[in-house]
């Protein structure tokens, strides 16, 4: 930071609220503007960025998943490290050593494992496994976590640079690029450092493969030097660079930035560039991390150009290796053909295997049985490539070559492509070719052309067959054929003219012509069970029990489609396809409100049989999520996400009764450890408590039983931020209570329906005489204006300017009502709201759930308006805003 000195008092300073600038006014009348500036403080290692965020905070963010996890460190953060598992953080009075909790390359929960309390002085900071490395100007020096120094080493010149290279725990590489243009290398278990290489002019930065085999050096005049790294060679050097990356899958790619563009190069060959703004700091695969200024960028790269460079030079191995670091599946295509146009067939195989190309799959292992059974004839070899890939000329054409026309035959023939076989035919070929030309007649009907090419060569037997098959009792001839079809056409025509309708139905029935029964059923409704009763029964013969419902639903047989469907939902749960029977009770709720809206006598056992399959409907859909977080390796939820899915399926639960293949071990178990990763330590004992009295599955016992045991070591608390706040009496919930409504005033809880969180809706009713249109039609009108010499009014029926000078505020009628309730009671007061409070209220601050009747419309409104919620108008189920888009692109929903 840049630091100024007054000639008099300052009296008054303002931060620029969007930038680091700072006015400031002096006590002489001094008014002066100043640019505040901050180094960058940052670390990465391979996928791994971390980088200070307001001074106090460190950010790391995964640059491949794109994962973010903060640590508030709340002091000054100086320096930044990180390798592998550590992330160590220099404050300026200790050092801060913190730890990955798992193994897990994907894992991005920290936790601290030391602290060194000491005042250290360095300018550059570098962690290892076991030990804190520390760069003092021209000294280095490596300590223990415990703040122990271990070893220290002293060099001529500056040291500017350090890479480490890696190495067994405890006896890590460090590369140090100094001032006067050497590189060290230097093992924290040996005080003799190695020299590298020397340049001529000051190291600017440097790089180091995985295998050590090559360094890549950039100084300070632009130039970018690549060393052997075992003998100190020169292998090339490229100009105008200000910062190299090897690719840390590919040690044979390398990235350099300069003049605004990134280049890369692999092996010799000539660099391909592009434009980019920044510095390149690391390569992974085929995406490029570039640094410009505070912004770390992820840049994928087309990596087609370095792939054919290699096959153009035949070099198919290395271009496979090129390929799996990322190329479009047109380029896997390519390299596919081209390997295998030259015998290359295990690099063939390996990309055809990522195209799950099966054809050519299958000719590869001919390829590899012929070359064993000893047919190495090259040219037939890739004849056979290239009548798989339908070059059919140039595939004969080297069969001809290879002495073997018979093959070209044969290729012609079995594709029927007869003209073309002709050329290759010898003197005794041509009856087999008119033969197997009658055959392929006969295979698709041309049973005359058959018998007329078997006489020509003098196979009157066949031709006996063909009549015998076609005349004979038990078949018809072609104009028998068409004899049965003008009958049936004559049939349906006759019973037009009578007017029998139910009659041409049955007939087109019967020879399953569906679409002619539908368009006949459209101006005859009457005569749809007539229809679509067969019909279902057919989709259901079929395996289309989906269809088959719906069908059976069009008929007017709901029992019938109600059976399908629940033998469709009692089938998904044995397969465990709890979505599927999330989906299948969430369409039979919905015929269950159709069935109430049109059966005024039994309305009331409708609507609570809509009720039970649309709430059955969300605990399978709920579900799912946790069936798939313990039977699959990977997934994609947080862990705040997995507790509140398992606690609000505690909540839906409570009563004891479990639908079927719903395991309460599951939620439970679930619930435990997900409580024991975020603190909630209390909640954790008491679910473990609960197990104990449960049938733990065989290969869950082992997780449990330690689970049970370390949860004693641990505080028997719970975070705040864990337990459920009701938004209309602010009041905090244990979270053993397990229920879905607030226990102080019953408010029942809204959930965001993809990470389960509470959101900060409170339901409201109308008043007696309100309608939902009356209703929807008050929130949406602008309500009140404000001037400067009064407060003006527009209602529905009035409009008033008030012209008094205290007006204090405006009138919400829910926000008096919010409050309003009594404590400790198990049913919740409903806030009832009228058309004055209506008025009042903003609509971008209220959903409304459109149910069709028999069912009133449900209103909600949003406490904090800057919290961006979103309805489903088709489930009438709640999401935050971000949440809803990403699930709608990520999911194809086909709503029928």
């Amino acid at each position: 930071m840049i630091g100024d000195q007054q000639a008099s008092w300052v009296w008054s300073g303002v931060p620029h609220p969007s930038g680091n600038y700072v006015a400031i006014g002096c006590e002489d009348g001094t008014l002066a503007y100043y640019q505040i500036i901050f180094n960058t403080v940052h670390g990465l290692f391979k996928e791994r960025y971390a980088f200070r965020e307001n001074m106090t905070d460190i950010i790391i963010q995964h640059l491949i998943t794109e994962q973010k996890v903060r640590i508030k460190c709340r002091d000054l953060i100086k320096k930044i490290a990180i390798y592998k598992h550590r992330l160590a953080v220099q404050l300026p009075e200790r050092i801060i050593i913190y730890e990955l909790y798992s193994n897990d390359s994907n894992d991005m929960h920290y936790r601290a494992k030391e602290k060194i309390m000491q005042r250290i002085e360095c300018s550059l900071l570098v962690v290892c496994s076991d030990h804190l490395v520390i760069c003092q100007d021209k000294k280095l020096q490596s300590m223990t976590f415990e703040g122990s120094r271990d070893k220290e080493w002293n060099f001529t010149s500056f040291i500017r640079y350090i890479k480490n290279a890696g190495g067994p725990p405890g006896r890590e590489a460090l590369i140090l690029g100094l001032k006067n243009g050497q590189v060290w290398e230097v093992h924290l278990d040996n005080l003799h450092p190695l020299l590298k290489v020397k340049i001529n002019n000051p190291i600017r930065c440097l790089d180091l493969t995985w295998s050590r085999e090559k360094l890549a050096v950039v100084d300070d005049s632009g130039i970018c030097q690549v060393f052997n790294a075992q003998d100190g060679s020169l292998l090339y050097q490229e100009p105008d660079v200000n910062s190299v990356a090897f690719n840390i899958h590919y040690e044979d790619m390398i990235a350099f930035s300069g003049n605004n563009s990134l280049s890369i190069k692999v092996s010799n060959f000539s660099p391909f560039r592009q434009k980019v703004v920044g510095f390149v700091v690391g390569l992974s695969g085929s995406k490029a991390f570039c640094l410009n200024g505070q912004t770390m960028s992820i840049l994928e790269l087309p990596l087609s150009a370095p792939m054919y460079q290699y096959i153009d030079r035949k070099m198919y191995r290395e271009a496979y290796r090129i390929a799996c670091l990322g190329v479009t599946n047109g380029d896997w295509e390519e390299l596919g053909n081209a390997a295998l146009e030259n015998l290359e067939l295990e690099v063939a195989r390996l990309a055809f295997i990522k195209l799950q190309n099966y054809p050519y799959l299958e000719l590869i292992e001919e390829l590899k049985e012929k070359q064993k059974k000893g047919e190495t004839n090259r040219e037939s070899l890739i004849g056979d490539v290239l009548a798989q890939q339908g070059k059919l000329k140039e595939a004969a054409r080297l069969y001809q070559k290879a002495g073997q026309a018979h093959k070209a035959l044969t290729m012609y023939t079995d594709l029927r492509m007869f003209d073309l076989a002709q050329e290759y035919l010898d003197a005794n070929d041509n009856t087999t070719l008119i033969r197997q030309k009658a055959d392929w007649a006969k295979n698709i009907n041309e049973h005359k052309a058959a018998a007329e090419m078997y006489l020509s060569i003098g196979d009157t037997k066949a031709v006996i067959d063909i009549y015998a098959e076609k005349v004979g009792p038990n078949n018809s001839w072609n104009w028998e054929e068409n004899w049965i079809e003008l009958k049936h056409l004559t049939a349906a025509e006759i019973y037009r003219r009578l007017g029998d309708s139910a009659s041409i139905l049955t007939l087109h029935v019967e020879a399953r012509e569906w679409s002619e029964a539908f368009k006949l059923v459209e101006n005859q409704p009457k005569f749809k069970a007539l229809v679509y009763v067969p019909y279902a029964h057919w989709l259901a013969e079929n395996d289309e029990f989906v269809q088959a419902q719906k069908a059976f639903y069009k008929a007017g047989r709901p029992d019938e489609a109600f059976n399908v469907l629940q033998q469709l939902t009692e089938n998904a749960v044995s397969e465990y396809r709890f979505n599927d029977a999330g989906y299948y009770y969430w369409i039979l709720s919905r015929q269950c409100l159709d069935l109430a809206k049109d059966n005024v006598e039994n309305q009331a056992f409708h609507l609570k049989e809509f009720e039970k399959n649309e709430q059955l409907a969300t605990i399978y859909y709920a579900y799912h999520s946790l069936h798939r977080y313990l039977e699959e390796p990977f997934t994609s939820f947080l862990p705040e996400a997995l507790f509140n899915i398992a606690r609000f399926l505690m909540s839906q639960t409570s009563s004891g009764c479990f639908p079927k293949g719903i395991s309460q071990f599951s939620i439970l178990y679930c619930l435990s450890k997900q409580a024991r990763k975020l603190g909630a330590n209390k909640l954790a004992k008491q679910l473990l408590d609960k197990i104990q009295n449960l049938k733990v599955p065989q290969k869950f016992q082992e997780q449990v039983e330690i689970a049970t045991v370390s949860i004693r070591a641990r505080n028997f608390n719970d975070p705040e931020e864990l337990l459920p706040m009701c938004y209309r009496c602010s009041t905090y919930n244990s979270l053993s209570a397990m229920n879905d409504a607030c226990t102080n005033c019953g408010q029942r809880f809204v959930y965001s329906f993809v990470t389960f969180e509470i959101l900060p809706l409170v339901e409201f009713v109308l008043e007696d005489g309100i309608s939902d249109i009356e209703a929807v039609r008050l929130i949406e009108t602008p309500i009140k204006k404000k001037n400067e010499d009064g407060k003006e009014t527009i209602e529905l029926t009035t409009q008033t300017l008030e012209l008094d000078g205290n007006f204090e505020g405006e009138y919400d009628p829910f926000t008096l009502q919010i409050g309003d309730h009594e404590e400790g009671s198990e049913k919740s007061v409903p806030l009832t709201i009228g058309r004055q409070g209506l008025l009042s209220m903003d609509n971008s601050s209220v959903l409304i759930a459109k149910w069709n009747k028999p069912l009133r419309y449900r209103f909600y409104r949003n406490l904090l308006p800057d919290l961006q919620v979103t309805i489903c108008y088709f489930c009438f189920k709640v999401f935050h805003i971000d949440d809803y888009e990403l699930q709608i692109l990520q999911k194809v929903i086909v709503l029928l």
